[in-house]
């Protein structure tokens, strides 16, 4: 841990930077902190991965029992933490990239969606976790022996490096966002982090670009990029919302948007 907190206090120069325990070997810190120029709150969870099981929790659409908000699905499922899981359609709930949960199938990858999503977070068994690349056409054949899968994207560092290559203008990559990454460093813990974004001056958000310098900053040897914007949310079992979620407008940790999936560990 002290590495990591190091790493990032020699790049970033971190105002206030705290870090918590919270049960296992997991601890949760949050600071605003000077990069790119910018203003940047961001949240994080780090954990041993061989101590707390991680796992997709998707219940998709609009029924009674079904989506919630990232806490509600760490509440749901007595997680000690979660996070905010892929993209989704927001009018109807339902995923709009690969989703299995526990073997089931929840969600395929649309055509709309291929302009960024080009990986996922997998789990295979209790211990096995992977983030890779790999073709939305080829999921069942890359991921047959994993129990779990979310497919999402761009896939930010891999084996240790920056992925990079986004030249694209769209305004997903080149502008600000708040963004979610899920990543794993080479001692064998798992973070969680969100970068928030829209407050001006207090939390800018990052672009694709910037958002795999954070990871990197991390110590994150995988990582790969969940729906951002106000889907954005980092949530700690006994602590609450710990992130600042944009759907309120408000710069508090109450504006939590509905989601369809999460990551969690418990």
């Amino acid at each position: 841990m002290a590495a990591l907190i190091c790493g990032l206090c020699l790049s970033a120069q971190p105002q206030g930077w705290e870090w918590h325990e919270i049960e296992r070997g997991a601890q949760w810190g949050s600071a605003m902190v000077q990069l790119f120029n910018s203003t940047q709150s961001i949240s994080v969870v780090r954990y041993p991965a061989s101590k707390l099981r991680t796992e997709v929790v998707s219940d998709p659409g609009k029924s009674e029992g079904g989506s919630t908000t990232t806490s509600g699905f760490g509440e749901r499922y007595d997680a000690v933490v979660a996070m905010n899981g892929s993209y989704f359609n927001v009018k109807t709930l339902y995923p709009t990239t690969y989703i299995r949960d526990d073997r089931k199938l929840e969600g395929v990858t649309d055509a709309s969606e291929l302009f960024r999503v080009d990986g996922a977070f997998a789990l295979k068994g209790r211990k096995g976790k992977v983030i890779s690349a790999a073709d939305t056409l080829a999921y069942e054949k890359s991921f047959r022996r994993c129990r779990e899968v979310m497919a999402s994207g761009p896939v930010l560092i891999l084996d240790g490096g920056i992925v990079g290559g986004w030249a694209s203008g769209e305004s997903f990559y080149a502008k600000r966002h708040p963004r979610s990454i899920v990543g794993m460093t080479s001692d064998g813990y798992i973070c969680f982090i969100v970068i928030d974004g829209r407050f001006p001056g207090r939390a800018d958000g990052t672009t694709i670009p910037e958002t795999a310098e954070v990871a990197s900053l991390f110590g994150l040897v995988d990582a790969i990029n969940l729906d951002g914007g106000g889907s954005s949310a980092l949530w700690v079992k006994g602590v609450g919302v710990i992130s600042h979620p944009y759907d309120n407008h408000q710069y508090d940790h109450a504006g939590e948007r509905i989601v369809p999936n999460a990551l969690i560990a418990r």
